[in-house]
């Protein structure tokens, strides 16, 4: 209780508890309607009865398969893994129709649409246990449906675990045929592979490159140093020739065609001619047959021995004359060119040899260069034909111990707890209903009163109304209960007033009109408000008496001659006591005729506060404002008083305000909050600054003292304190001829509001 009370004081200042305090009614309308509708609702609802029982789910021995070939085995399940999937296969209609199938529907009548409806499942935590609840008109139904679901949820495990394993085994042998057509293509290409390269291992052939490199570039660094040991014996025997005038060219030549056996004999036979010709030269002469004869001879043995030559020094790049050589040849030394042949032979032949080391060696290198691809393509062989033969391996293990399995079968769940027969029906709840019942309609009730707050057009509060208007305030004035005082026994309570937070608000609002011009003061102001009933007169009035309280001269005069009200408020001594004065004459009277306005002027609840009430109601109340004789009225009472306060009729629909409001030194707007709607104060300010008059101010009227930017609040609990003061007081001051302990006179504050 402590704690609602402490959060109703704290609810009490916002604008949701006024609101709910404004629109009470209407908010107990709906919370009425909708709690008795609940409760209706309630006691008609047919009582509904559950049970409850738990299933043992045992998903540790699951059958995994392999998928595809070289994948890895799927993982056992996780003894805390999610049973969303099996809820959602429990719930099936299927299962639960094959259910229903041993269910005697004659005792019981249930359909499969009605048991899935009403039927829960759940994970219990993270266990491996379901509980399965059904709700239904009657215990033992319920119960009968409960028995029925446990043996159909059993019996469908042992069936779902042998159809995955079946399953199972049907897929290891679909994949098995692909698995091996998988490994004996890898063993074809790692075959191709070796067939056509010539290798058998990459990393022993990359060793014997390696070793073949080494001992080739050995080889070459030898030959290579050979070679210019030949070459340098070549050019001594070159040398050697030269110095005792040999060509080394015919030397070599003569030497080539010596050692050849036909050379020889074609040389001989020419030999032989050429000494028979010069036998015969000595016998014949030239023409004659014989000697033509053995000239033709020589030309044949001639022509022979070039053949010969040619044949022999093909390749060498030797050129020679076949004669000079013959002619020469006794004077060659056999020694020297013989040792130039071999030597040049020697030459030739390493020269050949190093070329073919050399060769040799490139064709390594190349070698070399393609080990590392070799390598590369040799592994990813090897790899995918190891991954081929494990997938194949697994297939045959793992077909091996599903067959086992498969034989060794047992159902996996069980039913931990049975179902129970219900005692008690779980709803109706009324007292639960009746709560949520309440709740929701107060929250109905709640949001039905914001909403008409919102529909409502009238302003709110006081930064509304000053965003509206767009005037300098000058004044907020609570919304306080007050009372006219009509009779001497309410003296008393008239005299609390002078503390109230209606009497502070009109204090300040005098000062802050003082301070309007502080070298003078306005002299003359007219107050106006949008429509009727937003405290324009009871504000001029009690305006007037605060003034008057302050020493300033004050009149008041009620220029609202459609619906005058200050004379309500006036109060003359008579010896019968109190009474109204009534509204006989006044600035009717005073414009219309020529009696002096002094002569209608009454005195208020201080002799310095004046009154001119509105007198009789004429035809046209807008010509007499407009008249000149009022123009000179008011000139004359800005000499006769410090204050002239005219009270005028609304301005939205009224023509009398206007007709004033240039002739004035000031109007001030009353705007009452929560009373005109926004569209009648936009349209007043409109129609008072058309007329170009002085604008004074604005004064916000009935502000509750708990409104947002509110000051009054504050002012509470001081006045509490003053009250209560102020009742000891009294207690001690009986028969002190009506005068309080602080000499305060009450006939001086009677502050009053109709």
């Amino acid at each position: 209780l402590a704690g609602l009370e402490a959060i109703g004081r704290q609810l009490e200042g916002t604008e949701f508890w006024r609101t709910l305090r404004k629109r009470w009614i209407p908010a107990g309308a709906v919370t009425a309607t909708v709690l008795t509708g609940v409760a209706i609702s309630t006691l008609r609802e047919a009582p509904q009865y559950q049970s409850e029982t738990l299933i043992l789910v045992d998903s540790k021995s699951s059958v995994s398969a392999i998928v595809g070939s070289g994948s890895a085995p799927a993982p056992i399940a996780d003894p805390e893994a999610d049973l969303s999937t099996e809820i959602q296969i429990l719930r099936s209609r299927s299962l639960i129709a094959k259910a229903l199938k041993t269910f005697d529907k004659t005792k019981f009548p249930v359909s499969v649409e009605e048991v899935a409806a009403n039927l829960t499942i759940r994970q219990m935590g993270k266990a491996k246990v379901l509980a399965v609840s059904y709700v239904g008109g009657s215990p033992a139904t319920v119960k009968a449906v409960l028995d029925a679901l446990g043996t159909a949820y059993v019996d469908y495990s042992l069936e779902s675990r042998r159809s995955r394993a079946t399953n199972a085994i049907q897929f290891i042998k679909d994949q098995l045929p692909k698995a091996r057509e998988t490994l004996g293509q890898s063993a074809l290409e790692l075959r191709q592979f070796r067939k056509r390269h010539g290798i058998v291992d990459p990393d022993s052939y990359a060793a014997s490159v390696v070793q073949t490199k080494q001992s080739l570039e050995q080889q070459g660094y030898q030959a290579a140093i050979t070679l210019s040991q030949t070459n340098r014996q070549y050019q001594e025997l070159v040398r050697q020739m030269a110095s005792v005038g040999l060509n080394p060219q015919t030397a070599l030549a003569s030497s080539m065609l010596g050692q050849d056996q036909g050379y020889q004999e074609l040389a001989k036979k020419l030999q032989q001619i050429d000494l028979t010709y010069t036998q015969e030269s000595l016998r014949f002469q030239d023409n004659h047959p014989i000697i033509q004869n053995l000239k033709i001879q020589k030309a044949e043995v001639l022509q022979l021995l070039q053949q010969r030559t040619n044949l022999v020094l093909r390749g060498t790049g030797l050129q020679v004359d076949p004669l000079s050589v013959s002619a020469s040849d006794a004077s060659i030394t056999q020694t020297l060119a013989n040792q130039l042949l071999q030597v040049q032979t020697s030459l030739a032949v390493q020269t050949a040899q190093l070329y073919s080391i050399r060769k040799t060696q490139n064709e390594v290198a190349d070698r070399f260069q393609q080990v590392p691809q070799l390598q590369q393509e040799y592994a990813e062989l090897q790899r995918q034909y190891n991954l081929n033969s494990q997938a194949v391996n697994r297939f045959l293990e793992r077909l091996q111990e599903l067959g086992i399995n498969e034989a060794q079968e047992i159902s996996p769940w069980q039913v931990l707890e049975p179902a129970y027969l219900p005692a008690a029906p779980i709803s109706p709840n009324l007292k639960r209903s009746l709560l949520m019942g309440l709740i929701l309609s107060c929250a109905l009730g709640m949001l039905a009163a914001m909403m008409l707050e919102r529909l409502d057009e009238k302003v709110k509060d006081l930064d509304e109304v000053k965003t509206l208007t767009g005037i300098p305030l000058l004044g907020t004035i609570p919304k306080i209960d007050l009372k006219v005082v009509t009779s001497a026994s309410e003296g008393q309570v008239a005299r609390h007033y002078a503390y109230s937070p209606f009497t502070e608000a009109m204090r300040s609002l005098a000062l802050n009109l003082h301070y309007l011009s502080p070298s003078r003061g306005a002299r003359t102001l007219a107050l106006t408000s949008a429509i009727p009933k937003e405290g324009k007169s009871t504000t001029t009035y009690n305006l007037g008496l605060v003034l008057a309280e302050l020493g300033q001269r004050v009149l008041i005069v009620d220029a609202d001659m459609h619906r005058p009200t200050i004379h309500k408020f006036l109060q003359e001594k008579n010896p019968l006591g109190l009474s109204l004065v009534a509204n006989t004459m006044g600035l009717s009277t005073a414009i219309a005729t020529d009696r002096p306005w002094q002569e209608l002027v009454h005195t208020g609840d201080s002799e310095y506060l004046h009154v001119m009430t509105a007198g009789p109601m004429p035809p046209n109340p807008m010509a007499l404002l407009n008249s000149q004789k009022m123009t000179d009225l008011l000139q004359e009472w800005r000499d006769a008083y410090d204050y002239v306060l005219i009270d005028t009729p609304p301005i939205v629909g009224i023509t009398d305000a206007q007709s004033i409001a240039t002739r004035v030194d000031g109007m001030i707007l009353v705007v009452a909050v929560d009373v005109p709607p926004r569209s009648a104060i936009t349209r007043a300010v409109e129609i008072l600054q058309a007329t170009q008059c002085n604008l004074a101010g604005l004064v916000v009227n009935m502000i509750e003292q708990d409104a947002r930017g509110s000051y009054y609040q504050y002012y509470s609990s001081y006045y509490k304190d003053v009250m209560a003061g102020i009742n000891a007081n009294d207690q001690n001051s009986n028969g002190h001829n009506g005068h309080n302990g602080n000499g305060y006179h009450p006939e001086q504050s009677q502050v009053r509001q109709r």
